[in-house]
């Protein structure tokens, strides 16, 4: 399922990954950049810009028989089912692989926990809760 992407965040990306590639750009083509210069503004305006694309674009999360996967870009995370304790819905900003704030919080393992934003959260709750043996459901 992929990730649900609020639109002023969406707006903030997008318009931020424009504005860097384009002042990026026109650095580049500034024939006062010595090397040094040159290399920080094209891994900065450039390949930085593409890579928060990367994860925009490639968000999602997979619930098989066994496992909760979590991608986002070059980012895995893989949940065995039988691990997590409950989920609840939150609204949490925190740094996540969540392109939105309506999120739910995972609990697995001992301490373990993460944010992901399905596109519609209870489906994915009712996924989860009929793969995972003895899942919380937090209100």
């Amino acid at each position: 399922m992929k990730s649900r992407k609020d639109w002023w965040l969406s707006l903030i990306v997008w318009a931020t990954m424009i504005l860097a590639i384009g002042s990026g750009l026109y650095a580049l083509f500034d024939k006062t950049l010595n090397t040094f210069d040159l290399i920080i503004t094209f891994t900065l305006c450039v390949l930085l810009p593409f890579f928060i694309m990367w994860m925009w674009v490639t968000t999602y999360y997979v619930v098989d028989e066994t496992h909760l996967t979590i991608r986002f870009g070059p980012f895995k995370k893989i949940v065995p089912l039988d691990t997590i304790k409950s989920v609840r819905k939150t609204t949490n900003p925190i740094s996540s692989p969540a392109l939105s704030l309506k999120r739910l919080e995972i609990v697995y393992g001992y301490y373990n926990s993460v944010l992901i934003s399905p596109i519609n959260r209870d489906e994915f709750i009712e996924t989860l809760s009929k793969r995972c043996k003895n899942i919380e459901i937090k209100a």
